[in-house]
């Protein structure tokens, strides 16, 4: 594994005016949200502002979405595709199943790339790819420098890359529980792809922690190194101009 310097600049995406904040008036303790008789209010006005003012906090609310939709319209159409395979004779099942599976395997091919190429490098900094040279496949895994990360991207990047696999991994326990062996491919396609995209931002986050700490280790040993410098000036200083006798000299040195 070899791992490098990321150089890239990191692009923010434009999304000004996107996601305002609606201002909800405050009748009593409970009314954070707008009253149904209300127009556009209702349960679903209250989720849409509440989901507004959290994304106000990301620096690239685009790319929180896009972190989330793919992964949550494949597990949705697996979930809930159940009730549409299982209408119509064995015919229509058999190809609900296949248009199912086909539509399943690429919204996980879409996530997977989107997280590879787009909301990693956006939300967190972090990339990793590789590069093929004749016969040689060789990883690679970046983290942009001096990039200041936005705290709730951070939250958002990290808790959805590592909660989807175990989302899928109980599927995949639960269908082996009811013998639905048809299913399973959908769920080893998705637990290949996610863990991929574990794997790769793992080692991606680890090489920038091992690259701290050796920014750490070399500013105390320079540190280190400029107090030793400035003891053996003081001292060279203080004897050159210490008296020669005894009655006036002084303890300067513990």
């Amino acid at each position: 594994m070899a791992s490098h310097d990321l150089h890239f600049d990191v692009q923010g995406v434009p999304v000004q005016g996107a996601f305002a904040t609606t201002e909800i008036p405050v009748r009593g303790e409970m009314d954070h949200l707008p009253d149904s008789n209300d127009a556009g209010g209702g349960s679903n006005g209250g989720m849409a502002a509440y989901f507004s003012k959290r994304l106000s906090e990301s620096s690239h609310p685009t790319a929180c979405i896009f972190h989330l939709l793919f992964k949550g319209a494949a597990l949705t159409l697996y979930i809930f595709g159940g009730w549409v395979v299982g209408t119509g004779n064995s015919a229509e099942q058999g190809s609900h199943f296949i248009t199912l599976t086909v539509t399943c395997i690429l919204l996980l091919a879409a996530d997977f790339w989107v997280v590879k190429n787009v909301t990693g490098r956006l939300l967190v900094g972090l990339r990793w790819w590789n590069q093929v040279q004749d016969d040689d496949t060789k990883w690679i895994f970046e983290s942009a420098e001096d990039r200041v990360i936005n705290k709730f991207d951070q939250s958002i990047f990290w808790t959805v890359l590592y909660a989807t696999p175990l989302v899928w991994a109980a599927l995949f326990v639960l269908g082996l529980l009811k013998f639905q062996v048809n299913w399973l491919l959908i769920v080893v396609m998705a637990l290949c792809l996610n863990l991929s995209n574990v794997y790769g931002y793992y080692k991606c986050s680890k090489d920038q922690k091992v690259r701290f700490q050796q920014m750490i280790h070399q500013g105390a040993q320079q540190g280190a190194m400029a107090v030793m410098r400035s003891n053996m000036l003081t001292l060279v200083t203080g004897a050159a101009g210490a008296p020669l006798g005894g009655a006036g000299r002084s303890n300067t040195y513990v």
